[in-house]
Order: structure tokens, then C-alpha cells, then sequence
């Protein structure tokens, strides 16, 4: 059986796009604002079990506003990751973690600050039926013990 993303989180100051190119499925995820921060809400989209695609195939493209793209498939049960190489106009693709057959995934962006620069921070999360969202917001509260398949930051997505 595929993987599947089945929500995608955005704690980030910029809208969040996503689209799967092979199944069509299309979120737009709103920036986290003054209210969600001060609640402890972290914009969602509704839960939907979107297939990652197998890397041979085809994609899933996310970014922020009108930033540069990511691309995100299946690659030999590992998450592979196409995205921007700092200051040059190339990407570079790496793979990661260790998925399971049928495994359902939550994706995660956040905004990384390192005191100089704000980076663009990519989590998924191993998901569990508790963290079901029908609205527009998780507590974060809830996510905080999500198990991490993997973590990583895009150091040439500036915010």
C-alpha cells in the first residue's frame, strides 16, 4: 500500500500551497497569525489522505507565498525532498526517514529563526487517528507529542 499525507500544518508567517500533481489535490493554508500564536493553534488543512507519489511518477509541490517549490514523493519508502540550494538557482534531492506500508504522514512547515536568518523548517509527523482536525487549526498542545519521522530545514527558503 502507498503512503499517504494526510494534513499539512502551517506555523509560518506565509500562506502555504500545496499540490499534489498526480492525485490533484490543492490545499492554500493561511499564515499563522497574532490570534492562532496567542491560542496556541497552528493553521491545518482537514484531514484527507492524499497518496504520495512514487518518485518515477511524479510529485507534490509545496511553497509559501510566491516562494520557490518543493518537491515531495515516495522514493524507495523514504520521504525524497527536492527543494533550493542556497544562493543559486539549482535544487538538490535527498531522501529520508523510513516509511511503512500504508503509513499516514502529517506534514508540518515551520518558520526557523537562527538569529540571522528565518529558514523554512519541514517536519513529518507519523500520524494518529487523536490529531484529526475538522476545522481550520490543531492545538499545538495535541502535535507536541507527535512521533517525527523526520525533520529537516530548507536553509535557501528564506522567509
Amino acid at each position: 500500500m502507498p503512503v499517504g499525507i494526510v494534513q499539512v500544518m502551517n506555523n509560518t508567517s506565509r500562506t502555504l500551497h500545496y499540490e499534489n500533481l498526480e492525485s490533484g489535490h490543492k490545499i492554500d493554508i493561511d499564515p499563522k497569525t497574532y490570534q492562532y500564536d496567542h491560542n496556541g493553534w497552528i493553521p491545518s488543512s482537514k484531514f484527507h489522505d492524499d497518496t504520495v507519489p512514487f518518485r518515477s511518477s511524479n510529485h507534490i509541490n509545496v511553497w509559501l507565498n510566491n516562494g520557490p517549490k518543493v518537491e515531495i514523493s515516495d522514493n524507495s519508502w523514504k520521504f525524497c525532498v527536492v527543494g533550493p540550494v542556497s544562493y543559486a538557482n539549482q535544487s538538490a534531492e535527498s531522501s529520508y526517514g523510513t516509511l511503512v506500508n500504508g503509513g499516514q504522514y502529517i506534514l508540518r512547515l515551520d518558520e526557523i529563526n537562527d538569529g540571522w536568518t528565518t529558514n523554512c523548517g519541514f517536519t513529518f509527523l507519523k500520524y494518529e487517528d487523536k490529531y484529526k482536525v475538522t476545522g481550520k487549526y490543531v492545538a499545538s498542545q495535541v502535535i507536541q507529542h507527535a512521533v517525527p519521522v523526520i525533520a529537516i530545514v530548507l536553509m535557501a527558503i528564506f522567509l
